[in-house]
């Protein structure tokens, strides 16, 4: 007959207990706090209550999950680009901190379809503050713009659409999900601009500045393209935290 040694026995015995414990690990719950909601027909009005409170459990961040705190977001930096007469200007804005995105949001709806991993959600936020320094160069409307220093671009009642758009797989034969992509489109009803020290010159920055706001909406409608790719790809990395570390049927219960 095989016999297994006590040594052996012992190391069998702490082999199974790190299998466990790596498991046990790997498949963490949502944060404490968060609701849940099951997949019936009141799921999608479910999320919509539970994600508000969820984003305000998250504004201080959470260690567990490595998000930073979300209220101010910090940004190291925005690279925007618009290359279409009537504007063509690059624009680098870098060490921002974004103040009252999570604060003043509200979800509105979703629309999901999680058979093909894809959740549409629109919101509103009241006030989206974007306080950095900059980098700027180009051409608006004809007219050449150039300078760096500090900024300031704040965006007022503004709609969002969040289009994520998953993808299944497996850890442990567990079923996750990651955000492939997240694609975003912001709709505010008012924009207001402050670049300082445009052109090396007070009373031409002040000029332009007041020129930018008059035409705000021309402005930043060539913009918003960049930052809703920028802003697509933080949140994509910040819900990954979650949706990377949380198993699919714990997120979304059946």
């Amino acid at each position: 007959m095989f016999r297994v040694s006590a040594t052996a026995s012992l190391l069998l015995l702490i082999v199974a207990i790190a299998q466990e414990l790596n498991v046990t690990a790997a498949e963490q719950d949502l944060p404490e706090g968060f609701p849940k909601c099951k997949r019936d027909a009141n799921f999608d009005k479910c999320l919509v209550d539970a994600v508000n409170v969820a984003i305000q459990l998250l504004k201080n961040g959470n260690k567990e999950f490595g998000i930073p705190p979300l209220e101010p977001l910090a940004v190291k930096k925005l690279v925007i680009d618009a290359g279409n007469a009537p504007i063509n200007l690059r624009q680098a804005l870098k060490n921002i901190k974004v103040h009252d995105l999570i604060s003043t949001s509200k979800i509105l709806r979703y629309r999901t379809d999680l058979d093909k991993h894809l959740i549409i959600c629109e919101s509103r936020t009241d006030r989206i503050e974007m306080i950095g320094d900059y980098e700027m160069s180009g051409r608006i409307l004809l007219l050449p713009i150039t300078g760096h220093g500090k900024s300031n671009v704040t965006l007022l009642n503004t709609k969002i659409e969040h289009r994520l758009i998953g993808e299944p797989f497996e850890k442990d034969g567990v079923k996750y999900m990651r955000l492939k992509e997240y694609r975003v489109n912001f709709e505010p009803k008012r924009v207001y601009l402050n670049f300082e020290n445009l052109f090396n010159d007070k009373t031409l920055s002040d000029g332009m500045n007041r020129f930018l706001n008059e035409n705000w909406e021309t402005v930043f409608n060539e913009l918003k393209v960049g930052y809703a790719k920028s802003f697509g790809l933080i949140f994509r990395e910040l819900s990954n935290k979650l949706f990377e570390k949380v198993p699919f049927d714990t997120i979304f219960q059946s």
